[in-house]
């Protein structure tokens, strides 16, 4: 076999490669549309005006919370080894506090099932 051949079917097999790798990339791309599409089925569907009211209400929620209050955090002081007081941890502590302030502007504005339709809504959901 002479050099020329040999690089002729190098070239040949690169693009068999380079093909695969393409095609590879083809399905790999709609293998993680699917498990997309499938991690939505059974989700309740919005429009895009609602999804708008929900940020609306989650934004609201968090804009309507104190931040400024003190008493929302725990802060350990100690002093420095030139005697200057420090900020040794400051943590938030009502995270709880934010999401019930979050929660009750979301839950103004859905209706909830009562329990014997909340059966009858499952079943028409899986179908």
């Amino acid at each position: 076999m002479t050099k020329e051949e040999l690089q002729a079917k190098i070239d040949v097999l690169e693009t068999i490669i380079s093909d695969a790798n393409i095609e590879n990339a083809k399905h790999a791309e709609q293998l993680k549309t699917m498990r997309k599409q499938l991690e939505d089925v059974n989700k309740p569907k919005l429009t895009p005006a609602q999804f708008d009211k929900i940020y609306t209400a989650i934004e609201m929620g968090i804009e309507t919370f104190d931040f400024d209050d003190l008493d929302n955090y725990s802060i350990d002081y100690g002093i420095d080894y030139d005697n200057r007081v420090t900020c040794e941890s400051f943590c938030f502590d009502n995270v709880s506090e934010v999401a019930q302030v979050v929660y009750n502007h979301l839950e103004v504005l859905f209706a909830e099932l009562p329990e014997d339709e909340l059966s009858i809504q499952e079943h028409l959901n899986q179908d």
